[in-house]
């Protein structure tokens, strides 16, 4: 009888022990769920960083995963709430560096856990987090790859208020090839004086392009003055409207028209669709651009001090863009054509800055425009520059 009392009492106190371990190891399993991935991304940093950073609330990262808020982003490190399909709450991390011609991330979900032993144990490999991490990683290398290769970093931009003056123009259409933009200019130069002097119509600073559409392969746009005068009740010849008006992106470039776009327009592009404010995957939504030429436009290579600007679409909030791209400082726009915004100096392309001036508009800029092809497209009514009204 004593002896099999003692099997029972080895047998309790063994039970007793397994119950400490287990209770004791279930404390010391992990309360959540966390996984890494690291991808690369054939993008620059600058550019993934800034993507990431600019995400809208309740974006979705991956199928179950809803990005909330990006709680904080600095030196390409964010962090930001997510939400899970169950309605969990947890957080998602992103470190960019530079690697290569490209970028790498890695990137780490976290997920709380419910008090389930077999959830804490499958959770010391990942869980279905690891899952979800790495559909993340390819969800957002498919959605980086329609962003552009280049560059925006070392762009200098201001913000400026436009305000429209009586425009003269005639509209045309060339290959996007630097000698045919440059002749199409020569021929304006020529042309178009004796055109606004025939109509009694005094010319009001320099040559101008208003560029807003590509139509079936060919850049199209608004090539023409300002001027002061009575309008005439009728034209064989060119069109009446209005500069371009409203907020506008306004940088400085002063190299040769060859390097006009991939200095600028294809810097300026990157910008603004790493910062979702244009989607690089169409064209309906590019926004309407004009050059103002400040020097000899007819010189071999063009223009060496020209004025580029983007002109804000109606509704579009330049908040996300001068937050993590801020506007740079320069000098003040040219004479005639716009003033800073209260927030921005006005400021240049990679080459030369334009610094910003007051904050009460003035009138738009006197300076000459080039027809420099570039990615952007008519911006609304209400803030495009395009030209329209035909007399």
């Amino acid at each position: 009888m004593q002896a099999f009392l003692r099997v029972l009492r080895g047998i309790f106190i063994t039970l007793v022990v397994l119950a400490v371990v287990a209770v004791g190891g279930y404390f010391l399993l992990p309360p959540r769920a966390s996984a890494t991935t690291t991808f690369m991304v054939a993008r620059p940093a600058e550019t993934v960083f800034t993507y990431l950073a600019s995400a809208p609330a309740g974006v979705q990262i991956t199928k179950g995963v809803t990005q909330l808020a990006v709680t904080s982003s600095a030196n390409k490190v964010l962090a930001a709430d997510i939400a899970f399909q169950d309605g969990a709450k947890g957080t998602a991390s992103y470190t960019i560096s530079a690697h290569d011609d490209g970028a790498q991330v890695a990137l780490t979900l976290v997920r709380p856990l419910s008090r389930s032993p077999i959830e804490r144990v499958q959770a010391l490999t990942g869980g279905n987090v690891k899952a979800l991490a790495d559909s993340a990683a390819a969800t957002i290398t498919t959605q980086i790859a329609n962003l552009k290769t280049t560059s925006f970093v070392g762009l200098r931009y201001g913000v400026v208020q436009l305000l429209a003056k009586p425009f003269f123009y005639i509209e045309n259409c060339t290959s996007k090839e630097s000698r045919d933009i440059t002749a199409i200019i020569n021929q304006a130069v020529q042309a178009i004086p004796p055109l606004l002097k025939a109509n009694k119509l005094q010319q009001d600073g320099s040559l101008m392009a208003v560029e807003p559409r590509v139509v079936q392969g060919q850049y199209c746009y608004q090539i023409g003055y300002r001027y002061v005068g009575a309008k005439p009740n009728a034209l064989l010849i060119g069109r009446f409207g209005d500069s371009p008006a409203g907020t506008a992106l306004h940088m400085t470039y002063t190299g040769t028209e060859d390097k006009v776009v991939p200095e600028v327009y294809d810097r300026m592009d990157a910008l603004l669709a790493a910062t979702r404010l244009d989607d690089p995957t169409r064209t309906d939504d590019d926004w309407a651009t004009f050059e103002v030429y400040n020097d000899d436009p007819t010189q071999p290579g063009g223009s060496r001090n020209r004025d580029i600007y983007y002109v804000v679409p109606s509704g579009v909030d330049l908040s996300r863009l001068t937050a993590l791209a801020p506007p740079t400082e320069g000098s003040a726009p040219p004479a005639d054509t716009a003033t800073p915004t209260p927030t921005t100096p006005t400021v240049t392309a990679p080459p030369a800055a334009q610094p910003s001036a007051p904050t009460t508009p003035e009138s738009p800029p006197a300076a000459p425009a080039s027809a420099t092809p570039a990615a952007p497209a008519p911006a609304p009514a209400s803030t495009s520059a395009t030209p329209s009204t035909t007399t």
